[in-house]
């Protein structure tokens, strides 16, 4: 009988390791399907090692959207009549795009377009919208005289040439390419235009953007949003890149306590289980290989997964004080927009978007976001000079994508997106 207990034994703790092995084997396995599913799953973002650039910036719905924007001004060029104004029509938001010459294509046409095209008549009416020429010579920019600018817009701004000191510092700037100065000073000037509309809102679009059909609505609807959380609050963001929303190093204690925890409660958990009921079945070699190469394999595929795919931020408004970049669409209330303008006029020199983020640090202004985003950057070189690197495939200017921009799909006159029912 003896022998026959020992046998038993034996046998179950034979069994036990052959299952544990088994285990191991099918996690291993697991583990391999797993990287091969985020390869497929996760090449789209950008925090992820598994991000594929020749796949990523394939642009799916701004194509679409350029399309519609083109066939619009098209239609435009074709028209005799404006395609507004109703005269006293109240102006909820002032629309405001700088424009300049740009080498070879000249993306404000379809930026422009795809602003307007879609567009609910009441919707338009509701908008003011003024494209400045920033230019001393308007005559240099090719739309200049084409005629959908003059059909779609509410005002075609150009500088004040009877101020002779701004015209002679503006030239200036345009011969020695000082674009610091000349970009502050057309988006103080733009400002200042729209404050006279009397909007209650002034969006500053760049000119190399692709808006999605339904822009206007979903801005004002989060515009009563912003309004509802804060009173003291700098601009709503139109577009923002995921590229700097990864596992930032600022808060890597955060991620060595999770990670830790996450090792520790799985070690606890198995040394409790083998000394309450399974001290066969469950040897130390185990606990280690489980808690010291399972766990933490299993947290590196986590973060290299990144973290928009891990932790996506939810569709709606949110704050972004952070790592949004960059100035492709700002939206502010017209009180707030006297303050930019001065502050810009303060500052004289350096980039709109750096300098409203040091601004809003200083002052402790909230900034917010839209997600999904409602622009899509497509200039693939930057009006302010060549920022084109030798050592790398896409430039800085083309690296400011938005990714899930073009996960947008359009079914009729509705436009929907993967997270959100839009």
């Amino acid at each position: 009988m003896h022998r026959l207990r020992n046998s038993l034994l034996f046998g179950t703790h034979r069994l036990g390791k052959m299952g544990t092995g088994r285990a191991l084997l099918s996690f291993f396995l697991f583990y391999l399907l797993l990287v091969q599913v985020c390869r497929y799953t996760f090449y789209r973002d950008p925090t992820s090692v598994f991000f594929n650039p020749s796949k990523a910036y394939r642009r799916i719905y701004s194509l679409q959207r350029q399309e519609q924007a083109n066939a619009y001004l098209q239609a435009a060029n074709s028209s005799t009549a404006k395609d507004i104004q109703v005269p006293g029509r109240e102006v909820t938001l002032c629309l405001g795009v700088a424009t300049v010459q740009r080498a070879g294509e000249q993306y404000v046409r379809s930026a422009y377009g795809s602003l307007m095209e879609g567009l609910a008549e009441d919707e338009r009416n509701h908008i003011y919208s003024i494209v400045l020429i920033a230019h001393t010579d308007p005559e240099r920019h090719p739309i200049y005289h084409e005629p959908w600018l003059r059909h779609l817009s509410d005002r075609v701004l150009t500088y004040n040439s009877s101020d002779a000191r701004q015209t002679e510092h503006l030239k200036n700037w345009e011969r020695s390419r000082d674009y610091r100065k000349k970009a502050m000073f057309d988006y103080a000037y733009l400002l200042e235009s729209c404050l006279d509309s009397g909007a209650a809102w002034i969006a500053i679009v760049e000119d190399d953007v692709i808006a999605v059909r339904g822009w206007y609505p979903r801005t004002i609807d989060a515009l009563a949003i912003v309004e509802s959380r804060s009173t003291d609050w700098l601009y709503l963001r139109l577009f923002y890149t995921e590229q700097f929303l990864g596992w930032n190093i600022e808060f890597w204690p955060t991620y060595l306590l999770v990670s830790v925890s996450a090792v520790v409660a799985v070690a606890s958990t198995l040394l409790i289980l083998r000394n309450l009921r399974f001290p066969t079945y469950i040897p130390g070699w185990i606990i280690f290989t489980a808690s010291f190469v399972c766990v933490p394999a299993c947290i590196a595929l986590y973060f290299m997964a990144g973290r928009i795919s891990m932790l996506p931020l939810a569709p709606g408004v949110h704050e972004m004080p952070d790592f949004g970049c960059c100035a492709q669409g700002f939206v502010f209330s017209s009180a707030t927009a006297g303050r930019v303008v001065d502050k810009l006029k303060e500052k004289e020199v350096g980039f709109v978007d750096m300098i409203l983020e040091e601004w809003a640090n200083q002052e402790k202004l909230t900034r917010f976001v839209v997600i999904p985003s409602l622009l899509q950057h497509v200039g693939g070189r930057s009006s302010k000079g060549d920022d084109f690197k030798p050592s790398e495939s896409r430039s800085l200017a083309d690296k400011m994508f938005n990714f899930g921009f073009e996960l947008y799909r359009q079914d009729g006159p509705r436009v929907t997106h993967p997270v959100s029912d839009g």
